[in-house]
């Protein structure tokens, strides 16, 4: 990526961003709910505000009743790429949290509270990048894009409308949190479901029945230690197995169960296509059959709370010899003055899609996934100044001078 050289103008772009200014917006952000399928348009309409507020011709995109997309575009004089600062704005529920969801405290160097880490945190760095850039009045050679969107966390993902409306664009970076590393693409998932059948009679008499759940007792742990499971990448580590929900007995009292189902979410690393672990599932369970003439078994497909979801989708990346890969990890250094840690992103995020689409999208944010979901979510604030200056310096590097 060719590009002119201005590094006395980034600088002064740089030196324009307030990290008081970025801490208070991912505050503001995180005061606002917006529990994914019922975000509400408050936190929409304050973006779209705050971008216009900055000289940023900005707007939302209504996408069901209560729900808007948002979007902010800085327009350039040249035929250079669009380039699309990405992040969603809904958050996961509240129901189990054990502090204030919505207090946007700050303590202990953190910014807590539903979304600070997931990704509201994120979401305001690029925000505050848009700004660094609209006010700075330096030409462009192509677009910058800033576009959030509602339902990522399983309401209603509406990434599709953005993408095929106001977020339209060329190249993609997606502000998920990756602890400042460089995410090259992301896992693809085999969404399997197994349903075992046993015999019901009184517990009474319980010898002379066949317990389902115990049957699956020794599905489970077979398919754990399936050797696909334990070999590790050094990008990507080891594709991750999780019997995410059981469910057996109960239908009647006092007998023994007969059935039990028992829902995967495994996600698949490049080396791990879905046609092979399903073979490698299928012979596994046919072994254990074969050593158990009562193990009887069902083989589905897809995920019950996720419609959308019903099949194996293999992992979306780049390679790490990308020329967007050795651009953004060439700003990131840049800002930290290190160079980042290339990985794979563990979960999914709309860099998949824009993948899919032919559009090169890679991952980078602040914060730590493991507090993504969790009960007591934060964020490090000093990421969060170290994110915006990173989201200012790609915008800078790949469309001022062009490409």
């Amino acid at each position: 990526m060719d590009r002119q050289e201005s590094p006395a103008e980034l600088s002064e772009i740089i030196d324009s961003i307030d990290p008081e200014e970025v801490i208070a917006l991912a505050r503001a952000l995180v005061r606002i709910p917006s529990i994914t399928g019922r975000e509400g348009e408050e936190i929409s309409r304050f973006m779209a505000s705050w971008l216009e507020a900055q000289g940023i011709p900005s707007g939302t995109q209504t996408v069901g009743e209560g729900r808007a997309n948002v979007y902010g575009r800085i327009e350039g004089a040249g035929s250079g790429p669009r380039l699309l600062l990405n992040g969603h704005l809904d958050t996961k529920p509240v129901d189990d949290m054990t502090i204030d969801p919505f207090s946007g405290d700050v303590h202990d160097g953190k910014l807590w509270g539903r979304g600070s880490c997931d990704m509201k945190g994120p979401v305001a760095c690029e925000m505050i990048a848009m700004k660094a850039i609209a006010r700075s009045r330096v030409k462009l050679n192509g677009t910058l894009i800033f576009g959030a969107e509602v339902g990522e966390d399983g309401g209603g993902w509406k990434f599709d409308e953005l993408i095929d409306g106001p977020g339209a664009c060329d190249l993609g970076i997606c502000g998920e949190p990756t602890n400042l590393e460089l995410h090259i693409g992301c896992r693809g998932t085999y969404p399997l479901r197994l349903r075992t059948i046993g015999r019901a009679t009184h517990t009474g008499t319980a010898y002379a029945g066949v317990n389902a759940v115990l049957k699956m007792c020794k599905v489970v742990p077979a398919l754990y230690d399936l050797p696909c499971f334990q070999r590790s990448d050094p990008i990507w580590g080891r594709s991750p197995i999780n019997a995410m929900v059981i469910r057996g007995g109960g239908k009647v009292s006092s007998s023994v169960p007969d059935e039990c189902v028992v829902q995967f979410d495994i996600r698949l690393n490049p080396d791990l296509p879905p046609s092979e672990i399903d073979r490698l599932v299928r012979a596994e369970l046919a072994r254990l059959q074969s050593e158990d003439p009562e193990l009887k078994l069902e083989i589905h497909l897809g995920r019950e709370d996720l419609a959308s979801m019903r099949e194996g989708v293999p992992a979306s990346h780049l390679p790490p010899s990308d020329p967007l890969v050795e651009e953004v990890a060439g700003a990131i250094q840049e800002v930290l003055g290190r160079p980042p840690r290339i990985a794979g992103f563990p979960g999914g995020c709309s860099t998949a899609p824009m993948l899919r689409r032919g559009i090169k999208s890679v991952i980078f944010g602040p914060g730590n996934l493991e507090q993504a979901h969790s009960v007591d979510e934060w964020i490090e604030v000093a990421q969060l100044y170290e994110a915006a200056k990173v989201y200012t310096t790609i915008a800078f590097r790949m469309l001022v001078g062009g490409r």
